[in-house]
C-alpha cells in the first residue's frame, strides 16, 4: 500500500505517522508512508502520477491551498485515491461528498477514532483490488481499474492496454490475461483482442463498435460468446 498524509502542522504529521505505522503493524500490513506539510508538493506528486497513492489523509484547513481545493484538483487529474479528511469541525462534510471523501476524521478524536477509520479504508482498498489489472510498464508497476480499460490488443509479444484517451504496453500473453480476467466482463472477440463487454456500443456480424468509437473485429469463432457476453453485461 502507498499512504500519503498531508497536514501543515508538524505535530499532527508525527502523530498520524506513528498511529499509521502502529496500526499497520497490528494488522500485519506493509505500506510506504509519505508525509507532506506542503499541499503543493503533494499535488505535484499526483500530477506526475494520479495513481501515486492508495490512501490519502488530508487536512482540510491549510495555509495556501486548502484540503477541499486540493482534493478537487486531485480528482480532476483522474485519481481514485481513498480520501480521508482531517478536520477540527464538521462544517465541510457536505463539500467532502463532492470530491468523494471516503471518511472524515476529527482531530480531537484521533486517539479512539483513527484505528477504525484506517481499518475501514484498508478493507475498502482490498475489496477493490480484485477489480484492477496490475502489470509492469517499463520499470514501473501499474495498477489500473478494470472499468477504465476498453480493450487489450496483442501484437506478437507486446500487449497494448487501451483506455479512453491513453494506453500502456506490457510484455504478456493475451491468453494469460484472458484467464486472469475470467468473470470480469472481458471477452475474447478475436485472436488479437480482449474487449471489455461493458464498453461495447453496438455489435454486428463481423465487428463491434466501442463507446469511444473504436471498431474491433469479431472472428466467426467468437461471435456467439461475444453476443452472450454483451447481453450479460447489460444486466
Amino acid at each position: 500500500m502507498r499512504i500519503a498524509i498531508c497536514d501543515d502542522e508538524p505535530k499532527i504529521l508525527d502523530i498520524l505517522f506513528d498511529k499509521t505505522r502502529d496500526e499497520l503493524a497490528k494488522e500485519n500490513k506493509d505500506a510506504d508512508i509519505s508525509l507532506f506539510s506542503d499541499p503543493q508538493k503533494l499535488l505535484s506528486k499526483f500530477r506526475e502520477d494520479p495513481a501515486a497513492y492508495d490512501i490519502l489523509f488530508l487536512d482540510i484547513r491549510m495555509d495556501g491551498l486548502n484540503g477541499i481545493k486540493l482534493a478537487e484538483e486531485i480528482r480532476q487529474l483522474g485519481s481514485h485515491v481513498l480520501l480521508i479528511f482531517l478536520t477540527s469541525s464538521a462544517e465541510y462534510v457536505f463539500r467532502g461528498y463532492e470530491v468523494k471523501a471516503f471518511r472524515y476524521l476529527m482531530k480531537n478524536e484521533l486517539d479512539f477514532g483513527f484505528a477504525k477509520v484506517l481499518r475501514d479504508t484498508i478493507d475498502e482498498l482490498e475489496h477493490h483490488e480484485e477489480d484492477r489489472f496490475t502489470f509492469q510498464f517499463g520499470t514501473e508497476t501499474i495498477s489500473l481499474e478494470l472499468r477504465h480499460i476498453y480493450y487489450f490488443e496483442s501484437k506478437k509479444r507486446i500487449v497494448n492496454i487501451q483506455l479512453s484517451d491513453s494506453s500502456y504496453k506490457t510484455y504478456a500473453k493475451l491468453d494469460d490475461i484472458e484467464t486472469a480476467l475470467t468473470g470480469k466482463d472481458f471477452i475474447r472477440c478475436h485472436q488479437s483482442f480482449l474487449v471489455n463487454a461493458k464498453k461495447i456500443l453496438r455489435l454486428s456480424a463481423g465487428e463491434l463498435i466501442l463507446k469511444n468509437s473504436v471498431v474491433i473485429p469479431v472472428s466467426k469463432k467468437y461471435r456467439k460468446s461475444v453476443n452472450d457476453a454483451y447481453l450479460w453485461s447489460l444486466r
